[in-house]
């Protein structure tokens, strides 16, 4: 199996490591010259959560290139690229794939409700699947990758009712290479949950820079976390989505009782963005429920107030 991990930061490195530890024919699209020599000379490493691991230098190809695509056979394309990215992305996806003699699976590692229709605009749709992803990776310089958080396997499935057996020897491989992943049948709900679990802490761990596990320990902040469960369930509802919970309530138990403590030490990935000056994804995370809502004609404050002022943060940074 070939294939193609398009972003190298922590979930691109994280999973590759692993990858190219299992004998998977895998090249990585850098975005810069001085991380592909980097990679080249020293390979990747992942520490942490589920043990130390060395992919060494020729393991792995490392291109800049996304055009190189055009002519490389691969079985599938692993996006791990930011959803901040995703529209740029899936335009330069679509020129390349008009020039492929074959259909990879495109699968996005990418935080967020609305990538899969952003990709789906420019390749076909049967060809796009998600991959919710909670595990945190930390990137800890340009070949270096710590996963500091798990809360559970990584699911890969389509929102498009494509068969994702195909997949099944990405899976195996990720699996094997070190990190729990498995095929899901609904990936919607998966997605939705993830949806639910990051716009509880992301924002929220960015603007009090606390680590999420103190988010659940002060009563102020639980109640703002559980009127933002709330207030997505409800927005989620109208919208015609379904997450595995019926209810708030529901959900919150989970949350509390499994979510939050496996991952209590985690800086929120929003946090770390803002610290290097880099653009957040609030727009597929709050933005998306505030988008959905509009379109339904109900309000979404929360979501609205906690978009304003990451977009506000920002700028400061």
């Amino acid at each position: 199996m070939n294939v193609v991990v398009i972003g190298a930061g922590a979930v691109g490195l994280g999973v590759g490591c692993g990858l190219a530890t299992r004998g998977v024919g895998l090249h990585i699209i850098a975005n810069r010259e001085g991380q592909r020599r980097a990679l080249l000379e020293e390979g990747i490493s992942r520490s942490g959560l589920f043990g130390d691991l060395h992919a060494p230098p020729g393991s792995f190809d490392v291109s800049t290139s996304i055009d190189s695509l055009a002519t490389e056979r691969a079985d599938v394309w692993l996006v791990c690229v930011k959803a901040t990215e995703s529209e740029r992305l899936a335009q330069t996806l679509g020129a390349v794939w008009q020039k492929l003699d074959h259909s990879p699976a495109v699968v996005l590692c990418q935080n967020g409700w609305g990538n899969a229709e952003t990709f789906s605009r420019f390749l076909p749709s049967d060809r796009v699947f998600n991959a919710r992803v909670i595990t945190g990776f930390e990137r800890m310089g340009e070949t270096h990758v710590r996963i500091t958080a798990h809360a559970d396997a990584i699911h890969i499935g389509s929102l498009y009712g494509a068969k994702t057996e195909e997949l099944r020897g990405l899976s195996d491989a990720i699996q094997a290479g070190g990190v729990p992943c498995a095929l899901s049948e609904s990936i919607e709900k998966d997605l939705w949950a993830k949806v639910l679990y990051n716009g509880l802490l992301n924002p929220l761990g960015a603007l009090v820079g606390v680590p999420y596990g103190a988010l659940g320990e002060r009563k102020e902040t639980r109640a703002i976390m559980e009127s933002i469960a709330e207030e997505t369930f409800r927005v989620m509802h109208v919208a015609g989505y379904s997450s595995h919970w019926d209810s708030p309530s529901e959900y919150l138990d989970t949350f509390y009782e499994q979510l939050l403590p496996p991952t209590a030490e985690h800086q929120s990935s929003m946090l770390q963005d803002l610290h290097a000056g880099r653009p957040t994804e609030i727009d597929p995370l709050c933005g998306a429920i505030c988008t959905l809502a509009e379109k339904h004609g109900i309000e979404a404050p929360l979501n609205r107030a906690l978009h304003t002022l990451i977009r506000v943060a920002e700028q400061r940074h």
